[in-house]
C-alpha cells in the first residue's frame, strides 16, 4: 500500500523539483523504483526484527521508532542507486545525501499519517470479532490430569512444583521466571537457569500449557477473561493483575484452545 500511495503521490502532485535533463532515464520509472523500494526494505527489516527482539508490549513509541529506522533506511538506499538514475557529477555529495534523506521522510510520514490509522482500526476489529467466538473455558481435554507433580531439569540440579498451580512462566534473559499460585501468598515466583523453549519442551505433555508470546507460557486453565487490540490479545489470569500478551503470529493456535465445538 505504501508503495501504491508513494507512486501515485509522486506521479499526481509531482512534489520536488525534478530537472528531466540529469535523467538517465524515464521519469516514470523513476518513481516506480523509488515507490518499490520501501517492499523490500521493510519485508526484512520487520521480518528480522520479528525474529531477533523480544517486546513484550508493542506500544506506539517503538512502532514511530521501527518506521524511522525503515524510512532512514530507504532514504539512504535511494541515495546509494541515484548514480543508476542521475547524471549529476555531485550524485556522492552531503547536499543530495541530505536531500534523499528528507525527501523519504517527508513524503513517508504523510503516507503514513493516513496508513496507521486505517492498519491499527483493521486490527483491532480483526482482533475483538475473533474474541466474540471463543469461550471462557478452554476444551475438556485440557483440563484432563492436570494435578500432577512435576519436576524440571534445570541448569544447577532440578525445580519441582503441581502443575495445577502453575499460573505462567516468563522470560528473564537466559533464565526464566516461573509464577505459581499458592494457597498462602496469592502466588510465588522463582527464577530458574532454563531457556523458556527448554521449559517449554519438558511441558509439553501438558496441552493446557500454551506459548502466548515469544516471552510468555500460560496456563490456560487460569484465564480469567481476554481482550483484545491492535498487537493481538490480552489475556487475565486469576490472582494476578497485569495483563500477559497473545502475539499475533499465536492467535491461531490460541484461538483453537478456545473455539466451541461448532467451530473446529
Amino acid at each position: 500500500m505504501i508503495s501504491f500511495l508513494s507512486f501515485g503521490f509522486s506521479y499526481f502532485f509531482d512534489p520536488f523539483i525534478v530537472n528531466t535533463s540529469e535523467h538517465k532515464i524515464n521519469y516514470i520509472w523513476i518513481i516506480l523504483i523509488h515507490s518499490l523500494i520501501p517492499f523490500p526494505i521493510c519485508f526484512f527489516y520487520f521480518s528480522y526484527l520479528n525474529q531477533n527482539l523480544k517486546v513484550d508490549i508493542w506500544t506506539l513509541g517503538k512502532e514511530i521508532l521501527h518506521l524511522s529506522i525503515v524510512l532512514l533506511l530507504i532514504g539512504i538506499f535511494d541515495f546509494l542507486i541515484r548514480d543508476i538514475i542521475y547524471l549529476n557529477p555531485d550524485n556522492w555529495s552531503l547536499r543530495y545525501f541530505w536531500e534523499e534523506i528528507r525527501n523519504t521522510f517527508l513524503v513517508g510520514f504523510l503516507l503514513l499519517v493516513i496508513i496507521l490509522p486505517i492498519n491499527l482500526e483493521r486490527l483491532i476489529k480483526d482482533h475483538s470479532s475473533g474474541l466474540k467466538k471463543l469461550s471462557i473455558k478452554p476444551k475438556e481435554r485440557l483440563i484432563e490430569n492436570s494435578t500432577r507433580h512435576t519436576k524440571l531439569k534445570i541448569a544447577n540440579g532440578s525445580f519441582e512444583f503441581e502443575i495445577e498451580y502453575l499460573l505462567f512462566a516468563k522470560v528473564e534473559s537466559n533464565y526464566t521466571e516461573i509464577f505459581t499460585i499458592s494457597p498462602k501468598d496469592g502466588f510465588n515466583t522463582e527464577l530458574v537457569r532454563i531457556t523458556l523453549k527448554e521449559l517449554e519442551s519438558q511441558l509439553k505433555p501438558y496441552p493446557f500449557i500454551y506459548r502466548t508470546h515469544r516471552s510468555y507460557l500460560v496456563n490456560i486453565n487460569h484465564i480469567e477473561s481476554f481482550s483484545g487490540n491492535a498487537q493481538g490479545y490480552l489475556i487475565y489470569l486469576k490472582n494476578y493483575n497485569s495483563p500477559i500478551p497473545v502475539s499475533r503470529a499465536n492467535i491461531k493456535g490460541f484461538n483453537l484452545l478456545f473455539l466451541p465445538s461448532s467451530h473446529t
